[in-house]
């Protein structure tokens, strides 16, 4: 492979050339299956995805080039940003589960190379914007295909696929995503790549019509406020792809999609209109209510802060609250709540930010916020390009909305969409 790709160089580096084609099809797929929660090996009691091991596979395209990239950017990164390994390192040390802390590091460690490994793939090739977003759009297609088949399966042939959400009456669609406000996390981390463009082709349209379709289906409260969101970034960055692809394009299909009735999954059943679901759901965020999921968000904060109260500096290690809580909760803060809107033992964090400062501590969170700041800082709103502009609205979206409401910090896909990132903010001086 990398012979040839050496010959791609020799002749031109077209971006139509049968390799350029196969990288692009193969950075599609790995963005989908990063995605794909259900498409993984179980290794003991963690799953690796598939996509992770697309991730290694996109250095088989050009290994030396891609080397030289990587070690090139990372010899561009302060030096400081080192210092956050000590708290790390001393959080993992002092764990109530060494094991699962030390697997989270590995974990970090892989999301890291990541970052560099897409950013390295797209620097060889220099993929053009045009390409960027085709692959991505690539990506999300596979997202909308798999949650269109699975809404088509069980409204229309009653077959339950794909393992949905039964909640309030109804089949939410996960599509591969797993669960549905998932599903709205990785949808929202490449969309804003493909709708910051002032003309969507066809195709695109097409794409992103189904995708919106299975996201409305969904019913992911997360969703809608990140819906809400990507329209206010577009209005203040983007005036042009705010009126052309949004209120013209994105909005009305999104009401076309709450207004269709989707056929009852019980016989004889009366159908349902997107509306409808959203009004359920929406009830749903009831706080006064002890049994919503707006209640138990806020009950499970409650205690993430709590525990890191007890363990301010290095909390009580790297995934490992759930261990804490099953042996020392009860010893260390008694009284304190650990229950879930549904009276059950709570074992998880639902905040990225709560869940750092509970099992990494203060330290170790404070130099990931400024890591994160540096690494998104753009002076004046002065964008290189299009593709920035849309990565940008991504990973803040991520951070700001979706990190809030999930409890997993370590997003293989987040990690790849900054590579992304890194790529677009030096494309205009590369092309």
């Amino acid at each position: 492979v990398e012979t040839l790709a050496a010959s791609g160089r020799r002749a031109g580096r077209s971006e139509y050339t049968p390799l350029a084609l196969l990288a692009s099809l193969v950075l599609a797929v790995t963005l989908f299956l990063l995605s794909a929660d259900r498409l993984f090996v179980a290794v003991g009691d963690n799953k690796i995805k598939y996509g992770y091991f697309l991730i290694a596979g996109l250095w088989l395209f050009d290994p030396v080039r891609m080397s030289k990239a990587a070690a090139a950017a990372l010899a561009r990164v302060p030096k400081a940003t080192a210092v956050v390994f000590l708290p790390l390192a001393i959080a993992v040390a002092t764990s109530v589960d060494p094991k699962g802390s030390v697997w989270w590091t590995l974990s970090l460690a892989f999301d890291l190379f990541t970052v560099a490994t897409v950013y390295a793939f797209l620097k060889v090739w220099q993929f053009p914007e045009q390409r960027v977003t085709d692959i991505v759009v690539g990506a999300l297609a596979l997202i909308a295909g798999f949650g269109m088949l699975q809404f088509v399966s069980i409204y229309f042939f009653g077959r339950i696929i794909f393992a949905p959400q039964m909640h309030l009456d109804v089949y939410r669609i996960n599509g591969m995503a797993g669960w549905p406000h998932f599903l709205n996390i990785f949808s929202f981390l490449l969309l804003p790549l493909v709708v910051q463009r002032e003309k969507i082709g066809a195709v695109a349209r097409i794409v992103v019509a189904l995708l919106l379709f299975v996201l409305v289906q969904s019913t992911a409260k997360t969703g809608w406020v990140l819906f809400v969101a990507l329209g206010a970034l577009l209005a203040l960055l983007n005036s042009r792809a705010f009126v052309r692809n949004y209120i013209l394009f994105i909005v009305p299909v999104a009401v076309v999609a709450l207004v269709l009735p989707t056929p009852s999954f019980k016989p004889g059943g009366e159908p349902v209109r997107g509306t409808e679901k959203v009004t359920r759901f929406a009830a749903d965020l009831d706080v006064t209510d002890s049994r919503t999921s707006g209640t138990d968000r806020m009950l499970i904060n409650e205690m993430g802060i709590e525990v890191w109260k007890r363990h301010p500096w290095f909390g009580v290690g790297p995934r490992a609250f759930d261990t804490y809580v099953w042996t020392r909760f009860d010893q260390e803060l008694p009284g304190a709540n650990k229950l879930d809107g549904n009276r059950n033992v709570n074992a998880k964090n639902e905040n990225v930010w709560i869940e750092l400062l509970a099992e990494t501590g203060a330290p170790f969170t404070i130099g990931v916020a400024c890591i994160l700041a540096w690494a998104l800082w753009v002076r004046r709103w002065t964008f290189a390009n299009r593709t920035h502009l849309g990565a940008w609205m991504a990973l803040v979206l991520y951070y700001a909305i979706s990190a809030q409401v999930s409890q997993n910090g370590l997003l293989t896909l987040v990690y790849a969409v900054f590579g992304i990132y890194f790529y677009a903010r030096e494309m205009h001086d590369a092309q």
